[in-house]
């Protein structure tokens, strides 16, 4: 028979918990060491075993790492809280390519617009010079991804919100091999395309134009999407040669 739940958190929730707290909060700042397991057993009145389990549970949310020799420190709090959690469901089939692709859309188009809105001029500074490191056409394939990545994470600096930047640059580290799959096909022809319709959003920033914008990225995630399937499909025909 069923019965009811317990409403009391264990030690080793409640040691979590406050942890956590103290970390989000600001108490324990990025970089800082928590005191060692001893010192905190003392601190909370709990076993060290407690402690193990709670700082365990803040391990794998992110939120701190292990040094070997050195101690428990605190992460700084980025996209990797949101990356991770995309990579082990990728790894382990969770996710598809094509599922993150759709939803890259929804997120990229709606940021697209938001730019036009808000955009700086720092920020149109900053766009234009991942644009003219594509027209080089001297980058090596991960030269090139890094600085797709930079203007699509620029792009969402811009767009005012930052948890836009936050979902953004998950999606974008999540999709660096399919950048390198795309350029290993054509890199000088990745690069033009790129750069021609990297530009032509950031001429419908800069004009204030939401709707240009919007159909703009549309455009170039269309073209980024017919790009991974020629490469695909190159790239299975290589594998088939006997």
């Amino acid at each position: 028979m069923l019965k009811a739940i317990s409403r009391e958190l264990t030690l080793v929730d409640q040691a979590q918990q406050q942890l956590e707290s103290l970390i989000l909060e600001g108490s324990f700042a990025p970089g800082d060491r928590l005191p060692s397991e001893k010192e905190m057993s003392l601190k909370l009145g709990v076993s060290r075993s407690v402690i193990r389990e709670a700082v365990g549970q803040l391990i794998a949310k992110g939120l701190v790492e292990t040094r070997t020799g050195s101690g428990i420190y605190v992460r700084h709090l980025g996209p990797h809280l949101v990356t991770e959690p995309i990579h082990l469901l990728l790894r382990s089939r969770g996710l598809t390519t094509d599922q993150i692709l759709e939803v890259r859309e929804v997120l990229e188009v709606k940021i697209a617009g938001l730019a036009a809105e808000h955009a700086a001029a720092s920020d149109l500074e900053a766009m234009q010079e991942t644009i003219e490191a594509l027209k080089t056409k001297k980058l090596t394939a991960g030269e090139f991804a890094e600085t797709d990545v930079a203007f699509h994470s620029r792009l969402a600096a811009a767009a005012g919100n930052p948890l836009f930047s936050v979902l953004a640059d998950s999606i974008n580290d999540v999709m660096i091999n399919v950048r390198l799959r795309s350029f290993s096909v054509d890199g000088p022809r990745t690069l033009e395309r790129a750069a021609y319709y990297h530009s032509h959003i950031l001429d419908r920033v800069k004009a204030r134009d939401v709707e240009g914008a919007r159909r703009a990225m549309q455009e170039h995630l269309v073209e980024a999407r017919d790009t991974l399937r020629r490469a695909n499909a190159s790239l299975t025909e290589i594998r088939t040669k006997p």
